[in-house]
Order: structure tokens, then sequence, then C-alpha cells
């Protein structure tokens, strides 16, 4: 759950995956099959040529560079500033606002994240079953959602831990007046270990 663009991250990998695999795929054919190879030999240096050519067709004032070169170049830096946007969004689509109420006469009711995070983060680190417990807020499809990770001590019995913090959950969303969307994660322990359970409230 963050704030990356899934459509364009999926469509990115998807484009690069399968420029990789024709590149590859072609290197291998050119290596392996004869036919192919002498193709390859005899019409790279006509596409060789050919873009020469038309680089030196677009002069830049008279600098003897091409304005050609000029675009690749500009391509490329495109290329790396997506790319360095994509991975910089990686992972930050943490949720400042846990809950807004519709604005009345009266005003609006904000409440933060770090309500959520204090009241039942607290609630849970007093627990023995528990080596380690974290809540966040995301947002998702315009919805706030809140994820409870834990880590359990050894031997704790993961049904146990979801009926800990289900009970959690029932007290907090009483003192909301709403239930909140919730994430559950369970890991660590062994017979956690044996049957990690994540669900959705």
């Amino acid at each position: 759950m963050n704030n990356t663009n899934r459509a364009l991250n999926r469509t990115l990998i998807a484009v690069t995956g399968l420029l990789t695999l024709l590149i590859g795929a072609a290197l291998v054919a050119i290596g392996t099959v004869p036919a192919i190879r002498a193709g390859y030999r005899s019409t790279a240096p006509v596409i060789h040529d050919a873009i020469t050519s038309w680089l030196n067709t677009l002069p830049l004032f008279g600098t003897g560079t091409s304005w050609g070169w000029i675009f690749i170049l500009a391509g490329l830096i495109l290329i790396v500033i997506v790319l360095l946007t994509l991975i910089f969004r990686q992972g930050h689509g943490q949720e400042p606002i846990l809950l807004r109420e519709n604005p009345t006469p009266s005003g609006t009711t904000i409440i933060d994240s770090d309500v959520a995070k204090r009241a039942i983060q607290d609630a849970l680190e007093g627990r023995a079953e528990f080596i380690a417990s974290r809540v966040s807020t995301y947002r998702v499809h315009s919805t706030p959602v809140l994820k409870i990770s834990v880590t359990c001590r050894r031997g704790v019995s993961p049904r146990d831990v979801t009926i800990v913090i289900q009970n959690t959950l029932t007290a907090f969303d009483a003192l909301l007046g709403r239930e909140i969307p919730t994430l559950i994660q369970i890991s660590g322990g062994f017979r956690a270990r044996l049957s990690r359970t994540t669900r959705t409230q």
C-alpha cells in the first residue's frame, strides 16, 4: 500500500520486461542461427549508415553536432527522471488523516492517524503475546485504511492473536462511533510462521 500509480508501475514493468525479452531473444538468435547472423551482418551497416545520414541532416547551428543527439539525450534524461520518480514514490503512501467528517455549521471533525496509532498500539504493547506491533494508516481507493502488523512470541496461536486485535479494534470503533477498514498482518512465533494470517476487516 503506497501512493505509487499501480497502472503506470505495471505498464512500465511490462514494457521493460518485453523489451528485455525481445533484445535477449534477438541476441540469442544472432549468436546461434547462421542465417540470422548472416542477415544481421549484411543489414547492420545499412542501418548504421541510414541513422548517421539522418543525424547529419539535422545540424545544430553549424557546430558539427546534430539535433538528433540532443533529442536522444533529452529522451534518456526523461526516462531517468521517470524512473527516479517511481523509485522515490515507493513506500510513501501513509495517510496523516484517519477520519474527516463532512462539514457542518459547527465545523469539521478531523481525527489524526496518530490517534489510532497511539490508542491501538498502546493497547497491543501491553499484551504478553506480542514482541512488537506497528499501526499505520494508508489511503486505498480514496478510503483511509488501518494496517496493524504484529510479531508474536513463539508458540502463540494466530487465532488467539486475531481475537485480541479484533477486540481492540471493536473498542476503538466504539470510541470513534464507526468501523474503520483494517488490514491485520500476523507474523513471528512457531505456530504463527506455520499459518501467517492477513485479513481485511
